[in-house]
């Protein structure tokens, strides 16, 4: 077992560091991932591929790169999606696909919530964009390896589907993890270490994750609900008098005119008069994740 994928020795060097060094690791860490957004934007309102800076339509079958999987390009599965990842490890391919999903729909595109995960996967979730989906899946025992071939070593499963239809099945390849992609994923239960893909490449966990009275402040409402980022619930009881029909829709008014949530409004006008409990959950329009079904060791 390389130290890379022995979360004993990767924990014995996080615990080795000093704070200093943390604070140090993670500046640098921030700013690269700074620079690498701002270029992939800057390239990405023009169709280009800030990695090897073609056009999204276009590809050099000598230069493998990741904007291949948006397949606007003739992009053949079996002749090019190895050369994709023999190239590119698990984090980039992901980050480069989170970054496009949340360029045209922030957080929405990609179900990444813990509760739809079968306990068994470290990795699993789907992303969306236009009309490709691709789903990332990995358990345990592909992490370590399983079995004989190409399943033996350290992998994780890729499924990708255009307009709904077969594209890349799970059972197909058997995607190499990289010793960077074993440290990282080794680094999920550290508290010293926070992993994630920033910003630029978030998913519904990370946002329904975030304080829920900062949600109810910062969200702005939408008429379609297929453009919601967030679905609100909110249960109202009077704590002594009841509230008048009227005051209902002086509050219904006011969010409209300060372009709030009924939910926030409803929180700020009420205090001490009601019970105010608003469940917030994602919308019905994220995608699934696609399920696979592991296939144990003997």
């Amino acid at each position: 077992m390389s130290t890379a994928n022995n979360p004993t020795q990767i924990k014995s060097f996080i615990e080795s560091l000093t704070q200093a060094q943390i604070d140090e690791g993670n500046l640098k860490n921030h700013e690269e991932y700074e620079r690498q957004v701002t270029e992939f934007r800057k390239a990405y309102k023009i169709g280009n591929c800030y990695l090897c800076g073609m056009a999204f339509d276009q590809m050099q079958t000598s230069q493998p790169c990741i904007h291949w999987l948006l397949h606007h390009c003739r992009f053949k599965k079996k002749k090019h999606f190895p050369k994709i990842f023999e190239k590119y490890g698990y984090h980039n391919i992901a980050s480069f696909l989170r970054w496009c999903a949340n360029e045209e729909t922030l957080f929405r595109n990609i179900n990444d919530l813990e509760d739809e995960k079968s306990g068994r996967k470290i990795i699993s979730y789907t992303i969306k964009w236009k009309n490709v989906d691709w789903t990332f899946d990995c358990t345990e025992n592909d992490m370590h390896g399983h079995g004989n071939g190409p399943s033996s070593f350290p992998h994780y499963h890729f499924q990708m589907r255009i307009d709904g239809r077969q594209f890349i099945n799970f059972n197909e390849y058997h995607v190499p993890l990289s010793n960077h992609d074993l440290f990282n994923l080794n680094l999920r239960n550290n508290p010293k270490v926070h992993h994630s893909f920033g910003s630029a490449g978030s998913g519904m966990q990370e946002v329904i994750s975030v304080d829920p009275n900062l949600i109810l402040e910062n969200t702005v409402p939408t008429i379609n609900q297929d453009e919601a980022t967030f679905h609100f619930q909110t249960m109202i009881e009077a704590i002594e008098k009841p509230l008048s029909g009227d005051l209902i829709y002086d509050m219904l008014k006011e969010a409209k005119l300060s372009n709030k949530s009924f939910a926030y409004v409803a929180k700020q006008r009420l205090k001490n008069r009601a019970n105010i409990k608003t469940i917030i959950s994602p919308p019905d329009s994220i995608p699934d994740i696609a399920n696979r079904t592991e296939h144990k060791p003997r």
